[in-house]
């Protein structure tokens, strides 16, 4: 038991945390990066391994992928091709088995965001910002354009993002005067100074988007303000309803079921913020979220569930979105992790990651193994797994909390707690910090390896051994029996923490003038301690503890001494390629 004096008081270290992004980094600088909050535990966000392909590697920049339900494949789109995947995901050796991947189609654009989509019939339906694509393997060939005359007039629009609802592919006409849905056998051309919609005849299985059929034409407007249509989205739970999405305003559109045309706007209510990338619409539930703007206001997250948005970002990250320099260079996907409703958003030219949690109401960092944002682009699931494409490279990965690494590369797990400062801000010494943490549980980490290379030891020893004293080194040694005269490596297992470092040695024979030279080739689990005493805006040098080894549960860590400060900020690095549980603590500070 630790016997403090009366000039001590404690104040809470709240591991647990989020990101909460002050306005200013004096008003909190509290983030946490790669970890989010579980059942009031602070645990690791989601980690990622690599889908091997029988015939490797499928392209360089991934594009987009989407479940199929009707093919039951995943559709994978890799730089120009577009391929039928199939994957199983074995979770009792956490490995994928069995992968096939078979080219479909391919499309004129190498690059850029791609929106995939099917219908009833069943037809496979990609945008590429260029030109609207189907493979329908009823068909020959199989992969075709979608035209406006059903043989080679091309479409007279600038496709964008592309959904399906009631029977209808939904798809948006940025930046000109179309935008369109179809049903099962035939597509329904919208023609609009912003969003309107007309009718195509039936054309067989023929995708046909013809621009004033008979020449009839019903127009729908986006009248509530001059703007440019970004999405058309089914809103999920709400039957008939759509949302058609501006660069400033959204309207609510509902299928009446009308013989001509079905979709009729709402004329009761409309949403004040458009869309600044649809790349960051996301749905799944009761929720549409996106990357939000309006001609009066800078970019926020915001979502509805069918009505009135609800903002989700603070002020603080409002003023970090003002800063950012493209915010419209961003994706963002919406999926369920454990029970956790997430939100994740990448910045790509600013650098920047952040998912936020529905369930705790919070935002937190995430990035790669190099701290720079994270690689997931678009995630489906499939075949109870999840599964990305990167950007980065043609990679197919499955992304679960079940792994623990990048695919075998350390997670930069980070939690810089909020300030400990005493409301008469008088400079006081913190004589120690503490929290508890799940230890010795993870046989990943339980080895802890130095490589030990012993000169100049003369020529008349046998052997050499070397022990460890001091703290929880459990005397740990090896021997190591000379055969030339010279000691060239001796590998050390299981010290434990908290030694004395370097270690004893003790040499048998003549061992004169023998140096020791130590390099790290392995670590166990450890967390990094570095403190700020300036508000965070610089951080000392790091003091590691590492955590025990497999079976030894103790769940508590320390660090004493760490000096006077009347502002101080821990940082922690959880550093392992297992898996972290960790809960708040306390620091001590006494004047």
């Amino acid at each position: 038991m630790i016997t403090r004096g009366d000039n001590f008081k404690q104040f809470p270290l709240n591991i647990v945390g989020s990101s909460t992004f002050g306005r200013y980094p004096k008003i909190s600088i509290e983030k946490t990066y790669n970890m989010f909050i579980s059942d009031t535990w602070l645990v690791d966000y989601a980690g990622y391994q690599n889908v091997p392909f029988p015939n490797g590697n499928l392209g360089s920049v991934g594009r987009g992928i989407h479940v199929s339900t009707k093919f039951n494949r995943l559709v994978v789109i890799i730089d120009n091709k577009v391929y039928l995947a199939n994957i199983f995901f074995d979770q009792n050796i956490l490995s994928t088995f069995d992968t096939s991947a078979i080219q479909i189609g391919t499309l004129a654009t190498s690059t850029g965001v791609v929106y995939i989509t099917e219908n009833d019939i069943p037809q496979i339906v990609i945008s590429d910002g260029q030109q609207i694509y189907f493979y329908d393997p009823v068909l020959v060939p199989s992969f075709q354009v979608a035209t406006s005359d059903g043989g080679v007039a091309p479409i007279a629009f600038t496709p964008g993002y592309i959904d399906f609802h009631d029977t209808y592919i939904l798809a948006a006409a940025r930046n000109d005067t179309y935008v369109l849905n179809a049903p099962n056998s035939t597509w329904r051309l919208g023609v609009s100074a912003q969003v309107a919609f007309g009718i195509a005849y039936p054309t067989g299985r023929k995708l046909v988007f013809p621009n004033n059929p008979s020449g009839i034409s019903y127009i729908g407007l986006l009248t509530t303000k001059p703007d440019n249509t970004q999405a058309v989205i089914r809103m999920p739970s709400k039957g008939n309803m759509i949302l058609v999405m501006g660069e400033t305003v959204i309207e609510a559109w509902f299928d009446t079921g009308a013989t001509n045309f079905p979709y009729q706007r709402d004329n009761h209510m409309s949403i004040d913020y458009g869309c600044l990338n649809p790349a960051t619409i996301a749905s799944m539930d009761q929720l549409v979220v996106w990357l939000a703007q309006n001609e009066k206001s800078g970019p926020i997250v915001m979502y509805t569930m069918g009505g009135m948005p609800e903002k989700i970002t603070t002020d603080g990250i409002d003023f970090l979105f003002s800063q950012l320099t493209n915010p419209t260079d961003s994706q963002a996907f919406l999926y369920r992790q454990d029970g956790h409703l997430i939100y994740h958003i990448n910045f790509y030219t600013d650098n920047l990651s952040l998912f936020y949690d529905f369930n705790t109401k919070m935002f937190f960092h995430a990035s790669d193994e190099f701290g720079n944002y994270f690689i997931a682009a678009q995630v489906a699931f499939f075949n109870n797994q999840y599964y990305f494409v990167s950007k980065n490279n043609g990679n197919v990965y499955a992304f679960d909390t079940i792994f623990t690494t990048y695919d075998g590369q350390s997670i930069p797990r980070i939690r810089i707690c909020a300030s400990i400062r005493d409301p008469d801000q008088q400079y006081t010494i913190c004589n120690d910090v503490g929290f508890t943490i799940e230890q010795g549980q993870d046989n990943d980490d339980s080895n802890f390896i130095e490589n030990l290379i012993i000169t100049n030891g003369g020529s008349g020893y046998t052997t050499a051994t070397l022990t460890f004293v001091g703290g929880n080194g459990f005397n740990a040694a090896a021997t190591v029996t000379i055969t030339a005269g010279v000691i060239t490596s001796i590998t050390i297992t299981n010290p434990g923490s908290n030694y004395t470092y370097p270690p004893t040695v003790l040499i048998i024979g003549d061992g004169t003038g023998a140096t020791i030279v130590s390099t790290l080739s392995g670590s166990s689990a450890r967390i990094d301690l570095s403190v700020s005493r300036d508000g965070g805006e610089s951080f000392g040098n790091n003091v590691s503890q590492y955590l025990n080894p497999n079976a030894l549960r103790s769940n508590k860590l320390m660090w004493w001494n760490l000096g006077i400060a009347n502002d101080l900020i821990c940082q922690f690095e959880f550093v392992s390629v297992g898996r972290f549980v960790a809960w708040n603590g306390e620091a001590w500070l006494r004047k």
